[in-house]
């Protein structure tokens, strides 16, 4: 996972220079296809820099790559602008089914990431695993509501895509995972307070007495 301190360059590569070369391309006179394609490259290469950081299997990451690159080779042998646009959608769906598929694991996905993203909280959120059967049956449930949401979050992607002028798509997409995220939020935080476990995972640290 990035630091977080990485963030908001990620935001930057991931989100701001490719609609900012999309936009930038389209007022230059160039086709939408060839403006996509140069959208996809600053992404592309984050992903891939990322893989290779990590020194690691990254499933998400993996299924991240292979799916922008695979969108970008059929929009290229199709010249569909199109199916660029629905790329995320390509992703969108892996991440569904890596999602849903982690529930036969020991500790799904939705929990190992929250644990990556929060380490100081690791330790905590071991101990409730191993000791709190509410605390297990939330994650697992957080984790179904996020494989489906996923599953969602394409069928949307491809409508709009479909539908919607091509150059407004761009835009939106940025928005349409924002959406998703917070909105999942709303049974993320519902199921870890029904366990009674949220305030010992998220509320803030609390200096330790000596």
């Amino acid at each position: 996972m990035p630091s977080t301190r990485n963030r908001p360059w990620l935001l930057v590569v991931d989100i701001a220079i490719p609609l900012a070369l999309y936009y930038g391309l389209k007022a230059l006179g160039a086709n939408d296809l060839i403006a996509l394609l140069a959208g996809v490259i600053p992404g592309l290469i984050s992903s891939a820099v990322s893989l290779v950081r990590n020194r690691h299997t990254d499933l998400v990451g993996m299924a991240v790559v292979v799916s922008m690159v695979a969108s970008t080779v059929v929009a290229v042998v199709g010249g569909d602008a199109r199916l660029l646009l629905v790329r995320n959608a390509w992703i969108s769906l892996p991440f569904a089914g890596i999602t849903l598929w982690s529930l036969r694991h020991p500790r799904p996905l939705t929990y190992t990431v929250t644990q990556a993203l929060m380490p100081r909280r690791a330790a905590v959120m071991d101990e409730l695993w191993e000791t709190n059967p509410k605390f297990r049956h939330a994650w697992k449930w957080i984790t179904v509501f996020w494989g489906i949401a996923s599953i969602v979050d394409a069928i949307v992607r491809v409508a709009l895509s479909y539908t919607l002028p091509i150059s407004v798509v761009p835009a939106l997409d940025p928005i349409i995972t924002v959406v998703t995220i917070v909105v999942l939020q709303i049974p993320t935080i519902v199921l870890l307070r029904r366990s009674g476990t949220y305030q010992l995972v998220f509320a803030p640290r609390r200096p330790t007495v000596v």
